[in-house]
């Protein structure tokens, strides 16, 4: 899983053992082994940069970033000489989103990354749901009905925050709410950190209401849900209102963190309320669940509902497992994206298989 955060490549070894008989569900899981590695300068620059590339240079990347990918896979199978996948879930990075023209880019060549490994690969985890008439995403749901059964509310906070609640039926109701981490390491930055460990510049700084206003008038943020957002969008439309402000690192950082959890908080009681889910708890998992003082926001936002952390590897790949589950039920041929989530005309079997 590589994030749109472009903190690193998330690497997962899983284990699945699906239910004998219909109707579906996972009879027992687990994260054997996981790593994150982190990009180096020049890969990370090249990502950021992807955007901007024209044809040749973005078909050159993708089968560049393949062969990474699979390279960096292969190093950490030969670190764990017990493990013995049989196959590979590959999400890719996005580099365009827009489902309303019909389409989501992801690269990282997918026969690249089974060249290097010799392994099946599976790519290409959001056209069918789109080509279905739904947003491609968010594709959380599918780790959340099959991995996690016993709860009802969940909240993703990665490059951007997404939430997912579990209604009648087994349905999901979803979305992407706004940017996230993206927008927080972009700050921390600024003083020259990696991200703002612990959410303590955050803590340290004041409120700035007019930042907080213009957040709000953000078209996006008053579109209903199923709804989802591109890249693009957080660095071209979200992070200029946060960059632009006139104001110190700490004051920015408290005030988009407090905000990005009252947001959260709005969105999801919302939600839940005419989804009438009754969830009774939230489970938080991705980067931005290490940021106490954004937990510790959502936490006061969302009384009465409990704010839970994944802990373990459960929810540091989280994302990864999810990756891992969508190419297994790909090579199954079972659906791996949820149309109550996405807002497609059913639900879909989603992937480009590619061959050892």
């Amino acid at each position: 899983m590589s994030g749109s955060s472009l903190d690193g490549l998330d690497l997962a070894c899983c284990s699945f053992t699906l239910a004998a008989r219909p109707p579906l569900h996972i009879a027992d899981w687990s994260i054997d082994a996981a790593t994150t590695i982190a990009y180096p300068p020049e890969w990370k620059e090249r990502l950021r940069q992807a955007t901007t590339l024209t044809t040749p240079q973005t078909c050159e990347l993708h089968a560049a970033l393949g062969t990474y990918i699979g390279q960096q896979a292969a190093t950490f199978l030969t670190q764990h000489p017990e493990l013995r996948p049989t196959l590979v879930g590959c999400h890719g990075h996005t580099t365009h989103h827009d489902p309303a023209q019909g389409y989501s880019i992801q690269l990282g060549d997918g026969a690249h990354i089974a060249r290097q490994l010799q392994l099946p690969v599976v790519t290409e985890l959001r056209s069918a749901d789109i080509a279905a008439g739904g947003q491609g995403a968010p594709l959380a749901p599918v780790a959340d009905r099959y991995l996690f059964p016993t709860h009802q509310a969940f909240l993703n906070l990665g490059g951007i925050a997404n939430f997912s609640i579990r209604t009648a039926g087994d349905q999901f109701v979803a979305g992407d709410v706004t940017g996230c981490c993206q927008i927080l390491d972009r700050l921390a930055a600024e003083r020259g950190l990696a991200y703002d460990a612990g959410g303590a510049l955050a803590r340290s700084g004041n409120w700035l209401p007019q930042l907080a206003d213009s957040l709000d008038t953000l078209p996006y943020h008053r579109q209903p849900y199923p709804k989802s957002l591109s890249n693009q969008w957080v660095v071209q439309q979200l992070w200029p209102l946060v960059r632009d402000t006139q104001a110190s690192v700490p004051d920015r950082l408290h005030t988009f963190t407090t905000w990005l959890a009252r947001t959260i908080a709005h969105d999801l009681l919302q939600v839940s309320a005419g989804a009438a889910a009754g969830a009774q708890q939230l489970l938080v998992s991705g980067g931005g669940a290490r940021n106490t003082f954004l937990v510790d926001q959502l936490t006061a936002a969302l009384q009465p509902m409990r704010v839970a952390v994944a802990d373990g590897l459960a929810g540091d790949y989280k994302e990864a497992a999810l990756i891992a589950l969508c190419a297994l039920l790909r090579q199954q041929g079972l659906p791996n994206s949820l149309a109550s989530a996405t807002g497609a005309r059913h639900d879909t079997i989603n992937g480009a298989l590619h061959a050892a």
